[in-house]
């Protein structure tokens, strides 16, 4: 599951974070006759393989009031950076497919539900692709004649990109859900991200973490913001997302022991796997050692760029011939050295 596809599902998978969503795209003539407080969500299983295997896309039924109908809500994210020309067309495949479904469960229905479909697009340029099944029919406007005989609906676009930071912010969504469309929104540039988070978005992030007692959705955010932050230095990423918002320090703790114990165990897989052919007990020994120079090697790194600024060349190659005691010793001199040559003398 991509990053894109796993924060949306995390955010919106929720039926009562998925019933603001709907509240706030849904046409109020519409979404007030549907009982939304009793939303609830649909197993993919429900539709075929294919669409279950559409990670990230979520169906929601809701009760319609004053009937004993319910109406069907499909949510689909759409993250290419330029829509897809026919995907109104898509959207109706999947409908039809729902329909199915229901049918298969309800033999006896003579009718069928209404299935609202509800695209959630970030891309940067924008919702440009037809909204309305006729537009990617042709013959219609060399044919008028032609429409009543074909069918035809409209998709519903919440388009992010169009979306400006105070009527996001207004929004009546929790904060998690919130957060994550901001960051759906401008997770194409790190630096655009990091100025909306500064200019903008400081107070919903620090809102998110007040709400979040045990801290579970902010890691899911912080780390999404990490895997697009690309080539930029985690040193550099945590401070300027902690100087934004201060009240991410422990997560940012927290993503820091996690990447220190990655480094830890991707060593001894090293080690373990180079052992293969040396002998298992002496793979495990260098496995273990390999770890925990890595991860000493990662650590002193991370003190060098903090304490000034960067690593030339020359120091690079130090560390990566560095043993285990040399690395030990070289990060009790980080406090006290006035210059990076200092650390590195006997």
């Amino acid at each position: 599951m991509g990053d894109h596809d796993s924060l949306f599902k995390r955010a919106f998978s929720v039926p009562a974070s998925a019933a603001a969503e709907i509240r706030c795209v849904l046409p109020e003539a519409v979404s007030g006759r549907l009982d939304l407080d009793r939303l609830e969500s649909v197993r993919a299983s429900f539709i075929d393989d294919e669409m279950a295997h559409r990670h990230a896309d979520l169906l929601f039924r809701a009760p319609i009031l004053g009937g004993r109908e319910q109406a069907y809500v499909y949510v689909l994210l759409e993250h290419q950076s330029e829509p897809e020309p026919l995907m109104v067309w898509r959207v109706f495949g999947y409908v039809q497919r729902i329909w199915a479904a229901v049918l298969r469960e309800e033999p006896e229905r003579k009718t069928l539900p209404p299935i609202v479909p509800l695209i959630v697009h970030h891309g940067p340029s924008g919702w440009t692709a037809a909204r309305r099944l006729h537009e990617v029919v042709e013959g219609l406007a060399e044919i008028p004649e032609l429409a009543p005989l074909l069918p035809d609906f409209e998709i519903l676009v919440d388009d992010l990109g169009a979306i400006a930071d105070e009527t996001l912010r207004e929004r009546p969504l929790p904060p998690f859900p919130k957060v994550a469309l901001w960051l759906l929104r401008d997770s194409r540039s790190i630096e655009r991200l990091l100025q909306s988070l500064a200019a903008a978005w400081r107070e919903e992030l620090s809102r998110l973490r007040r709400a979040d007692a045990g801290g579970e959705d902010t890691l899911v955010a912080l780390r999404y913001i990490l895997r697009v932050a690309g080539d930029l230095p985690f040193e550099t990423l945590r401070e300027r997302l902690e100087a934004a918002t201060p009240e991410l320090e422990d997560v940012m703790a927290t993503i820091e022991e996690q990447i220190f114990q990655r480094g830890f165990e991707k060593g001894v897989q090293q080690g373990v796997e180079q052992g293969i052919q040396q002998g298992v007990e002496q793979g495990i020994q260098q496995g273990v050692e390999q770890g925990r120079a890595e991860a000493l090697r990662d650590t002193l790194g991370r003190l060098l760029r903090a304490r000034f600024g960067g690593v030339d060349v020359s120091i690079e190659r130090h560390l990566e011939a560095a043993s285990e005691g040399d690395l030990d010793r070289w990060i009790e001199r980080v406090v006290t050295a006035e210059r990076p040559e200092d650390i590195f003398g006997p």
